[in-house]
């Protein structure tokens, strides 16, 4: 009897210290300015951290618990609590090219592409930087974007930047030292592949091709003609490709897994004309975001708006904070008070729930 009233409470401490919090952190272009936003895996609660019509606040990615968002702006690089609160500067190379970061699984270190010139000459490598101390330390001298660490912490992928007029963009994996760099997929016969992201078990890698050709289009002697768009998966050793059922005009830009691994989410321009000049700044269609469920091929539209959502990265609920840990008044101020009522209930019922046990012991 006595185990069944235990088994009621951690029952009440499930249903009353679990709130849903928000899983995906997005930019988005609304009403002509750029901010950082956050949204339950439905795309319900769209909430808007912070914005900047000048500094352009772009997320990068979750912590690996969840505490933290770090993003860049015109400003720098910067880490924020998930309300968007106690915003603090990371310290990056002056003057130069910060790409795609992420985080160590142990969330000490970012790994990031940097692209700076040096007397004239242009010097692309792979880093790794210390959060807590600001050194940072080359680790490659290759030149690559969308670096992604794996989640055993053993190994990162990444994408080779490609060459205006020329084919590029293979996929290669490397030590998380740097060390024994190799090709996980050459380059494609047409376009680039681009953005790896690691699977939440590490086994396998999602990614995008961008097929395209350079021709003379247009009065320009060379512009990019796209002839498809192709979402993939293979096993982390490059085999096994499988191509996601999304229709090829649907022109990407960035990929992750959600649901620990058995859907995908991704932001996309819809119907980008094929085999044509791309269009003028201005009569782009919106780009939304999208859920494709792997073993269903079901899509679902998670935004819905005239703006334009692009940078984005999904976290598990199984480390996500239950509440934030705000330090000042916010736009999630309502969210807060609301957190704050159920933990004071939670507080006065577990209390009950426990004097209650006691005495029946």
């Amino acid at each position: 009897m006595y185990l069944q009233k235990v088994s009621l409470l951690c029952l009440l401490l499930l249903l009353f210290g679990v709130v849903a919090d928000a899983k995906i952190v997005f930019s988005s272009i609304r009403d002509g300015v750029e901010g950082v936003y956050v949204m339950d895996d439905d795309g319900s609660n769209q909430t808007l951290l912070i914005e900047d019509e000048k500094l352009r606040p772009t997320p990068r990615c979750w912590s690996p618990d969840g505490k933290q968002i770090m993003f860049r702006s015109r400003a720098g690089e910067y880490l924020m609590d998930p309300d968007g609160t106690n915003i603090w500067k990371l310290i990056f190379p002056d003057k130069a090219y910060i790409g795609r970061t992420s985080f160590s699984p142990d969330g000490k270190s970012l790994v990031f592409n940097m692209r700076v010139t040096i007397d004239g000459k242009e010097i692309k490598t792979v880093n790794v930087l210390n959060i807590e101390t600001g050194a940072v330390k080359e680790i490659a001298d290759v030149s690559a974007i969308f670096c992604d660490w794996s989640p055993d912490g053993k190994s990162i992928v990444f994408s080779e930047s490609g060459v205006v007029g020329e084919v590029g963009g293979a996929l290669w994996i490397m030590g998380a030292d740097g060390n024994r760099p190799r090709k996980l997929l050459p380059s494609p016969a047409q376009g680039r592949f681009k953005a790896p992201r690691w699977s939440p078990d590490g086994k396998q890698i999602v990614f995008l091709h961008d097929q395209y050709v350079w021709e003379p289009r247009g009065g320009f002697a060379l512009a990019i003609i796209y002839k498809a768009h192709r979402y993939l998966i293979c096993d982390r050793n490059g085999k096994n490709i499988k191509q996601l059922q999304i229709p090829k005009d649907w022109f990407p830009s960035q990929i992750d897994w959600m649901d620990d691994g058995k859907s995908v989410v991704f932001s996309a321009y819809v119907g980008i004309p094929l085999d044509e000049l791309l269009p003028r700044p201005g009569q782009y269609p919106p780009r939304n975001i999208y859920k494709y469920h792997i073993p269903t091929t079901e899509i679902t539209q998670l935004t819905d708006h005239p703006g334009k959502d692009g940078a984005l990265d999904w976290i598990s609920d199984d480390v996500l904070p239950v509440s934030p840990k705000g330090k000042m008044q916010t736009q999630w101020g309502k969210l807060k008070r609301f957190l704050q009522s159920r933990s004071e209930t939670f507080r006065s019922l577990s209390q009950n729930v426990l004097f209650y046990l006691q005495n029946q012991r």
